[in-house]
């Protein structure tokens, strides 16, 4: 073995064992990442399984479980490359199935991303930095090789999935996707090739040792610094944004410590959608049958989250200045190099905001036979989010053609902090910056000039000016009265600020004050107060023109009791569908606008109890453009009912009412009603019957609210007979009777009593022997005659006379009009 072959086969050997080092390490890396998320979703599903059924710990046996547990992490493992989750779910009999396709989960988790990125980048540099490999091809085969490997491993792990049985149904989930293999294998193999340059990379140096840089490698280079410095700046804002974003969301929606990991696993996402509205970009939300809604600064919802652009603007103007410092000065703009960062954060942000940030649930399913079509929910950032950082990006290109010299006049303190952190970032003093600190390198005299000078004394010797990049006469060192200039624009521009911050707390208080819960709550207290009016120009009370006496003032100012306001807030309960009367199915509400709506629940207490609703509301017209202004859609008026025993009127409230028929079957059984529908404000309302000599009344408030589906209403007014109408009636009927004596038909028209005599035309003679007992009804109109004996006789053709007897026995109903008894036989 010649020693050149035996260098190839240590080569080699140190290649393989190089590139299988840092597969081992990025497999490790993904372990772990897979283990966490495994962690966090476990501890997530065990507090919501504990929390929907009480119960807590494996169903099934610890064989089983730990099965399930496994897969659940080899599925976790392989999620941050895939990108997407596949679930499908079917019952016994197909009552219930996702179809062939199923459900698709898409989502990033970037944090496990991450970790493993890191971990094969940092795996990379160590292993180069100790085991060099002989040149660039050999570095970016290591990586390739590492790839590939790690690439196989992940579809082995994808491989399995997941599978949930439960009694009549089952579930199966996968990571398997067209992205796994070629993403698993891109991810390390630049990161890893990424971390081998970076190890060989040499130290900057001074001299003609170095080899310089061709003018390609240079303007990339510049690019990549520059790119780097404006995205660690964002990326120090976004974890700042997104920390705070998630001790809010951790706060307010009173999550347990059990919802932390899966809230820090989410935190990537919460960061970088704040940096997106931070930047006065959007989030879009997509969900099945509603309309596509945007989350901004500007939503009411968040309403002091423009405090986040403040952060931004901060970030971007240091970037633009360290950026600044280390470019030489110009007079104009570089139209040439000014839209290169901008269009490599477009590129950027086209990719993340498309890619890896969109987080969507989408598919389809069958129930019962009826396919529900394809449902999607998604969150996402607006389509124009690239082009939102791209103009940002362009602002702070002129940022750092304008700033350094104005930060200069203005606050040294912060230039030089610049120059000092652009000085670290090169890894030397570089022209510019020293340009810019006033320390420009003198070129110094080579050593055959030195030689030709001290061989020719006589002969002056000259040092080389130094060279600057940009083209032109160099700027003069400014002016007093410049700098005073520049001073009082920057005074300006504070107060500027100030003034606009201040304006945008203002706008921001007083739209808090005019938002949906401050308009619902303005409408249920004028209810509250008895102001109808009020509530009726707020929202219309939506009923017919003969029921507007019980949305009056009127009628809010009669009641007994009003409902008492407790607690107004923004929930995502929808409002009930209201009923079109009392006895019919609900009919189904709408609101198709296309506006803004928010549904706001109140809660109050009326009689005692407590009752709550859901009110819509819709967003309108802004007025002078800033200020929000909302519309109550859904009117605070419920259908009721009164009911009477008697068909005589009564008042309801303050409001004359006149029953129809009295009803003799109804949801009371034998119960006799009559009942007047009415639509009113929810309080308790009196009801007033007619006093009278042959009536005493017995009556109850009616309630005005909520009504439960079994709800059966009671009777508000009953009207008991009193001695005095049994007298009356009593005597009606005696006087009816006398009159009905005085016929001689055979039959009296309308009387209790008749008989049969043989010819039509024979007279008889009517007289009462005994007079009926009269009993009068206590429930109805009506009274019942019986025992009473009325006598006849009469001649016949023979001349003879005959006697006889009718008994008087009948029915019939009265009449009461003022103090008059009217009697009427059946």
């Amino acid at each position: 073995m010649t020693l050149q072959s035996a260098r190839r086969i240590a080569g080699d050997k140190q290649f393989l064992t190089s590139a299988a080092a840092h597969a081992g390490i990025t497999a490790g890396a993904a372990a772990f990442a897979g283990a966490a998320l495994c962690g966090a979703t476990a501890l997530f599903l065990s507090e919501a399984l504990n929390a929907g059924s009480g119960t807590s710990g494996p169903g099934s046996s610890g064989m089983q479980f730990a099965d399930q547990l496994w897969r659940m992490f080899l599925l976790l493992t392989s999620l941050p490359f895939s990108g997407r989750l596949e679930a499908g779910f079917e019952t016994i009999g197909g009552f219930v199935s996702t179809g062939d396709e199923g459900f698709t989960l898409g989502v990033w988790p970037l944090a496990s991303l991450a970790c493993v990125v890191l971990a094969s980048l940092l795996g990379a540099y160590l292993l180069e930095r100790r085991h060099p490999q002989r040149s660039g091809g050999m570095r970016a085969g290591a990586a390739a090789a590492a790839g590939a490997a790690f690439a196989v491993l992940m579809l082995l792990v994808a491989v399995p999935g997941v599978r949930f049985d439960a009694p009549g149904a089952v579930a199966t989930v996968s990571a398997l996707g067209p992205a796994l293999a070629p993403f698993s294998f891109a991810t390390v193999f630049a990161s890893g090739w990424l971390g081998r340059s970076l190890a060989t990379r040499k130290r900057l140096e001074v001299g003609p040792t170095r080899r310089p840089r061709g003018p390609l490698a240079h303007e990339l280079a510049s690019l990549a610094t520059d790119l780097g410095i404006y995205a660690g700046a964002l990326s120090l804002t976004g974890a700042v944004l997104g920390t705070v974003t998630l001790v809010v969301v951790f706060v307010q929606t009173g999550a347990q410590s059990a919802l932390l990991p899966m809230l820090l696993a989410g935190a990537p996402h919460a960061g970088f959608w704040a940096l997106i509205l931070a930047h006065l970009g959007a989030v879009t939300v997509t969900a099945p049958y509603t309309a596509l809604q945007g989350i901004s600064v500007l939503s009411p919802d968040l309403p002091f989250a423009w405090i986040s652009v403040l952060p931004v603007v901060l970030a971007s103007l240091g970037s633009a200045l360290v950026i600044g410092v280390g470019r030489s000065r110009t007079r104009t703009p570089d139209l040439a190099k000014i839209w290169r960062l901008p269009a490599a954060v477009f590129v950027l942000w086209m990719v993340g905001s498309l890619v890896f940030l969109p987080v969507t649930l989408s598919g389809s399913a069958t129930v019962l036979g009826f396919t529900l079509g394809e449902l999607e929910l998604a969150a996402r950032p607006a389509f124009w989010t690239p082009a939102l950082f791209a103009v940002w990006a362009l602002g702070v290109e002129l940022g750092a053609w304008a700033l350094p010299d104005r930060a200069r006049a203005l606050t040294p303190r912060a230039h030089a902090v610049a120059i000092r952190i652009r000085t670290q970032l090169g890894g030397s003093r570089s022209p510019a910056s020293m340009e810019w600190a006033g320390t420009a390198p003198v070129a110094l005299p080579s050593a055959s000039a030195s030689a030709s000078a001290s061989a020719s004394p006589h002969q002056t010797s000259s040092l080389p000016e130094p060279r600057h990049e940009s083209a032109g006469p160099q700027p003069q060192p400014m002016t007093a009265r410049t700098k005073r200039r520049l001073r009082i624009v920057g005074v300006c521009t504070t107060v500027a600020v100030l003034v606009v911050t201040a304006s945008a707390i203002a706008i921001t208080s007083v739209n808090t004050q005019r938002g949906a819960v401050a308009k619902v709550r303005e409408y249920v207290e004028a209810i509250a107060a008895g102001d109808a009016t009020h509530a009726g120009e707020l929202v219309d009370p939506n009923v017919e023109t003969s029921q507007r006496d019980y949305v009056s003032d009127a009628m809010l100012a009669s009641a007994t009791e009003r409902i008492t306001v407790l607690d107004v807030v923004e929930t995502e309960l929808s409002p009930a569908a209201p009923t079109t009367s009392w006895f019919e199915e609900p009919a189904q509400e709408s609101h198709g606008s296309g506006r803004e709506t928010r549904n706001v629940q109140v809660t109050y207490r009326l009689g005692g109890t407590t009752e709550s609703t859901v009110l819509a509301v819709e967003r309108i017209e802004n007025e002078f453009f800033v200020l929000e202004t909302w519309r109550v859609v859904t009117p605070l008026v419920f259908e009721s009912v009164a009911g009477t025993s008697h068909a005589m009127d009564f008042t309801i409230g303050a409001v004359a009412a006149a029953p129809g028929p009295v009803e003799t079957l109804t949801w009371e059984g034998s119960q006799p009603v009559s009942w007047v529908p009415f639509s009113a404000y929810p309080a308790i309302y009196p009801v007033s019957g007619t006093e009278s000599t042959f009536y005493s009344v017995a009556s109850e408030p009616v309630r005005v609210g909520p009504v439960e589906a079994e709800h059966v209403p009671d009777r508000n007014l009953v009207y008991t007979p009193t001695d005095a109408l049994t007298e009356a009636v009593d005597a009606a009927v005696t006087a009816m009777i006398d009159e009905c004596v005085l016929s001689t038909d055979a039959a009296p028209d309308g009387c209790p009593f008749d008989t049969y005599v043989y010819g039509a035309d024979t007279p008889l003679s009517w007289q009462v022997t005994s007079y009926p007992d009269v009993s009068v009804s206590t429930t109805s109109d009506r009274f019942e005659v019986e025992d009473g004996l009325a006598s006849f006789s009469y001649t016949g053709s023979s001349g003879r006379t005959s006697t006889g007897s009718s008994p008087i026995r009948t029915t019939g109903t009265f009449t009461v009009v003022g103090g008059t008894v009217t009697i009427e036989f059946s």
